[in-house]
């Protein structure tokens, strides 16, 4: 088989760069996993899962531009530099798939022709692949899940949940009356900052509930939030002498976790969710123990929670009570 193919050389390394149709490469190709060959084995196993996500991503017309490494069984290169053009063995397992096996796979079982981008070596032993392998796969770094959710800015339908979450997240951020104005963090975790992540793991569930759900205009529900920590903040500076606990991520995500019940002792007292509402129910949280909670796991979170409910909800049953 001859395809079109750039010969690239560089230092003492000599490579080839073509496209290739996925459901004719396929057929050439082997995959050595560890798992099922310990002796000479370096893939790792194929998640089916993955594949499927793949194939789906590229069915919707979506492209993967990322090239497939292979290694050419062929002990001779034949490659006519007039016509860049190379020749390829034919015979099944011919080209062993360094890095992309996920990619082939699913471009594979796309509905439509899908052509690949591949880089071809000819010529490596065993541990050479391993170390191309593990070179590739080690020096990638993964998007940060917070980074993710910052660009999602660009693909988000207004109205939808991804949509409020973010302009949320940037009222919070940009109002300067917001006690966390300039304490959120956009790209990355970073300590001592609110991050995407634990942003909407705190108010994502909220979306659907009372009060923020009764709130249509997202104005409404940026001033509902606001007002919320800027009584917050009060309150935690009586306790503690200053206001770094609300930039805690562990603590944001409890104290929003218990936002819903907070809200209602608030408004059944006062009627509104005014800054001094929200005060008022807020002294609640010097009765609670804070030495006994210092963790950051997703325990710990739910016992401040629980603890925090427990002095909302007294609040709530002395006014019971007076009536």
């Amino acid at each position: 088989m001859k395809i079109k193919a750039i010969k690239v050389n560089y230092n003492d390394s000599e490579y080839f760069l073509a496209s290739f149709n996925a459901k004719e490469l396929f057929p050439l190709t082997a995959v050595t996993r560890a798992e099922e060959s310990p002796e000479d084995g370096y893939q790792r196993i194929l998640g089916s899962g993955r594949v499927k996500k793949i194939s789906q991503y590229l069915n919707e017309g979506k492209v993967i531009p990322g090239s497939l490494i292979l290694s050419s069984t062929q002990k001779k290169v034949t490659y006519d530099d007039a016509n860049n053009e190379l020749t390829l063995d034919t015979s099944p397992a011919s080209l062993l798939v360094i890095d992309g096996q996920h990619r082939l796979y699913g471009a594979y079982q796309a509905e439509s022709d899908i052509y690949l981008p591949v880089c071809i070596f000819f010529g490596l032993d065993k541990p050479t692949e391993v170390q191309y392998f593990l070179d590739v796969n080690g020096f990638q770094m993964g998007v940060p899940k917070t980074l993710r959710l910052e660009l999602e800015k660009f693909s988000a339908e207004e109205d939808s949940e991804e949509f409020i979450l973010k302009k949320l997240f940037d009222a919070v951020d940009d109002d300067v009356k917001s006690p966390l104005s300039g304490k959120m963090a956009r790209t990355k975790s970073t300590s001592g900052k609110i991050s995407h992540v634990a942003f909407q793991n705190a108010i994502k569930p909220l979306l659907t509930k009372n009060p923020l759900n009764t709130y249509n205009k997202l104005e409404e529900r940026q001033k509902l939030i606001i007002n919320f920590l800027i009584g917050l903040e009060s309150v935690l500076v009586d306790i503690f002498g200053d206001n770094k606990k609300i930039f805690n991520a562990a603590f944001f995500q409890a104290i929003f976790a218990a936002f819903t019940d907070i809200s209602h002792v608030t408004y059944l007292n006062h009627t509104n969710y005014k800054i001094s509402s929200f005060e008022d129910t807020l002294q609640q949280l010097s009765k609670i123990n804070w030495d006994a909670h210092q963790g950051t796991n997703k325990a710990a979170i739910k016992a401040l929670t629980e603890d925090i409910v427990i002095v909302i909800l007294d609040r709530k049953r002395i006014q019971d009570d007076v009536f």
